[in-house]
């Protein structure tokens, strides 16, 4: 297939439609899991690498362990699920660790896709790649937000893997009529983030007594409910257009700098202390994108405003403390 939308090739009266999702015990993957398994008939495939958690498979997935970028285990693997569509949220996604060592980074965020892609065209299914919206670079100089014709300017090693993998998936797109469709998620807060990121790292600190380390130069971030993003990765597969990318990013309104937001955190839980700390190398200031493209030809309108979200994300980690726990745990001992 190489128009719009995600057909499945059974007739529409049969059972669910089957899906592979890849990374399906990390943040936003299981997030889309749980919001979707009612839906979609879904084996997840994960490898338990960083920041991926057990406890965050949702009822009624098929929990399957492999490696993304090991060609060999995952033809079998899709042998087996025979799926009618590749959704790939497998990635080493935090900038910080990719600048100490991005060796990983290729491995899962190149190599992984490419074997994916491999795979989607030998079987004639569609593939859904989330990539970032840390592609297009910074935008503290810009006079308009990005859209999805924005130049690509990815400026640490984590956001250069991701503009490498789209390029080499639109290519194969071009090239051999892979049915591939991209999008391009804004910073993304909710339940189950690996505790590395601001919110629940903040929670974390506060929650202890300790002190939040926050870098000195605030930092513009367009804040998406993760409920939200899952949202649009689903209409993305089954509305998107073979070769497109989309921008998933939620109303101007929600864009705020980090300062204020780990404020309200601070605030939401009651205490700590922010300590301001030297900028990390490649230090983006601002991320800054449209998604008219997503709302006219997806459909796609995401919910939640920056208040309802940071409520019911900093709630979550505090209901949630068991998860929290556990998370730092496997954190501290990485």
């Amino acid at each position: 297939m190489t128009g719009g939308g995600f057909q499945s090739p059974q007739p529409i009266m049969t059972a669910k439609r089957r899906l592979l999702v890849t990374g399906h015990l990390g943040f936003i993957a299981s997030a889309f899991c749980e919001r979707f398994r009612d839906r979609y008939d879904i084996t997840g495939v994960d490898f338990l690498g960083w920041g991926a958690l057990e406890r965050n498979l949702a009822d009624g997935v098929t929990d399957v362990r492999a490696d993304i970028s090991d060609a060999a285990r995952m033809a079998v693997v899709l042998d087996e699920a025979a799926p009618d569509a590749i959704v790939n949220f497998a990635a080493e996604s935090h900038v910080d660790r990719s600048i100490d060592d991005d060796i990983g980074f290729w491995q899962s965020n190149v190599l992984g896709a490419r074997v994916l892609a491999m795979e989607a065209q030998k079987r004639g299914i569609r593939m859904v790649h989330v990539s970032t919206d840390e592609v297009y670079g910074d935008a503290k100089d810009a006079s308009t937000a990005w859209t999805e014709d924005s130049p690509i300017y990815a400026r640490n090693p984590y956001s250069v893997t991701k503009a490498a993998a789209e390029m080499m998936l639109m290519s194969y797109h071009e090239a051999r009529g892979l049915d591939v469709v991209v999008t391009r998620g804004a910073n993304t807060i909710g339940p189950r983030q690996y505790p590395e990121k601001a919110v629940p790292k903040a929670v974390t600190c506060f929650s202890e007594g300790r002190s939040f380390p926050l870098f000195k130069t605030p930092a513009q971030r367009m804040w998406m409910h993760v409920d939200d993003h899952a949202a649009g990765i689903a209409a993305a597969l089954e509305r998107g257009v073979a070769g497109r990318a989309y921008n998933l990013a939620p109303s101007a309104a929600n864009e705020e700098y980090t300062h204020v937001v780990i404020q309200r955190v601070r605030e939401i839980v009651g205490q700590g202390e922010i300590e301001e700390v030297e900028d990390r190398a490649s230090y983006d200031l601002r991320y800054w994108m449209v998604a008219d493209r997503a709302r006219e030809e997806l459909g796609w309108e995401p919910e939640h405003d920056l208040e309802s979200t940071l409520a019911a994300t900093v709630g979550w980690y505090l209901e949630n403390r068991d998860w929290l726990t556990a998370a730092n745990e496997q954190l501290r001992n990485a």
